[in-house]
């Protein structure tokens, strides 16, 4: 029999804690039913102030609580909280990455009276993509892969293959990048660069043509595999490069795994699960 694998599931949203669109639906199904299937898989999600603590009891970890993650120069203070996705015969475990400045706020990406996207996003996601990786450490949990989703994460591949490169407590962890949408790349100022503490000769590899820093191209570029949900995202990998994300779709097709349309209950949960199961265990398989 198969050993079982070890996944940290990365995403911003995840239903039912809190959720805009099928990042969540996704978060709060799939794990679910990879941990159904004999799988060690946890979530990790940012700590926002209006998910309902009381409604998910969700506890502190005391010791997890303030410690700091690299931002733009300084130090940002982090703690962390745990609950659980419930069905009726299994429990996942989830983390909460919380900071106040970051995550004490209505909203996920922009607010929700002006539908301004927040001025700080790059900040909020560099702390929530290195804090990840911060966390794992602390936790003395070394997962074989992490599943990163959507722009939002696009920095942990990069990370991996950086400042985390030679660190041991990670040296046979690998990476997946779920692609649910091509059209929000989550760009921003070249001095996003600086403030992710990103080596400064990466810069032409996942920057964009106007040297902005790309989280999606992050992702893209660095991740072991690539995979597709959704047409419209498949469509994606398809046409011929016409901008700085196409063209690294087009260099990494071989490590694209289109999975269609995302289903979040029956038997398309369960054949999506057996898809992304596949993906794992090869990539297990070779971080050996």
């Amino acid at each position: 029999m198969p050993k079982p694998i070890d996944i940290l599931y990365v995403a911003s949203e995840a239903d039912p804690f809190i959720k805009s669109g099928s990042i969540g639906d996704l978060a709060g199904s799939l794990p679910k039913t990879v941990k159904a299937m004999g799988h060690d898989i946890r979530v990790m999600l940012p700590g926002y102030s209006s998910i309902n603590c009381r409604r998910f009891q969700i506890h502190n970890l005391l010791r997890m609580k303030d410690f700091g993650i690299p931002v733009s120069g300084r130090s940002e203070q982090a703690s962390v909280r745990s609950s659980y996705l419930n069905s009726e015969n299994q429990k996942v475990l989830v983390y909460f990455l919380a900071n106040d400045r970051y995550f004490n706020r209505e909203g996920l990406y922009f607010h929700p009276t002006t539908k301004k996207y927040f001025a700080d996003n790059d900040e909020r996601f560099i702390f929530f993509c290195r804090g990840v990786l911060e966390t794992l450490k602390k936790l003395r949990w070394q997962p074989q892969i992490i599943h990163c989703n959507d722009w939002q994460c696009g920095l942990i591949p990069a990370y991996l293959n950086s400042i985390y490169k030679n660190d041991p407590f990670f040296k046979n962890v690998k990476t997946v990048f779920s692609v649910f949408s091509l059209a929000s790349h989550g760009s921003f100022p070249k001095n996003s660069f600086e403030k992710a503490g990103l080596p400064p000769q990466l810069y032409g590899e996942y920057g964009d043509s106007l040297g902005r820093l790309n989280f999606l191209t992050a992702g893209l570029a660095f991740a072991d595999v690539i995979t597709t949900l959704g047409n419209r995202a498949d469509r994606g990998i398809r046409i011929s490069p016409q901008d700085d994300v196409d063209r690294v779709l087009q260099a990494r097709k071989n490590s694209i795994v289109p999975m269609g349309n995302a289903s979040h209950n029956g038997n398309g949960q369960g054949l999506l699960a057996m898809k992304f199961i596949d993906v794992y265990r090869e990539l297990a398989k070779n971080g050996r």
